[in-house]
């Protein structure tokens, strides 16, 4: 599969990007988690949620007005 087809309509694509820590992913689709609020890119090395408890979003934005914030770590807001 690769990287540039993944959308965050297709969840078992988006979570083998973080499981893989995909860096070709990042800027096609954002990680939430729910238990801690945070944001990420995919490429994120921060420790790996577990699957049940992360959303996948197009845009920084989208994350945001759903009530998460940034990641301090990879700062998916910058390019």
């Amino acid at each position: 599969m690769s990287a540039a087809l993944v959308s965050p309509t297709d969840d078992d694509a988006c979570w083998r990007a973080v499981e893989r820590r995909d860096s070709l992913a990042d800027g096609q689709i954002i990680v939430a988690v729910k238990t801690t609020g945070i944001y990420c890119k995919p490429s994120c090395r921060s420790r790996q949620p577990k699957r049940s408890n992360v959303r996948f979003f197009t845009t920084p934005g989208e994350a945001r007005d759903a009530g998460f914030r940034a990641c301090k770590r990879c700062r998916p807001d910058s390019p």
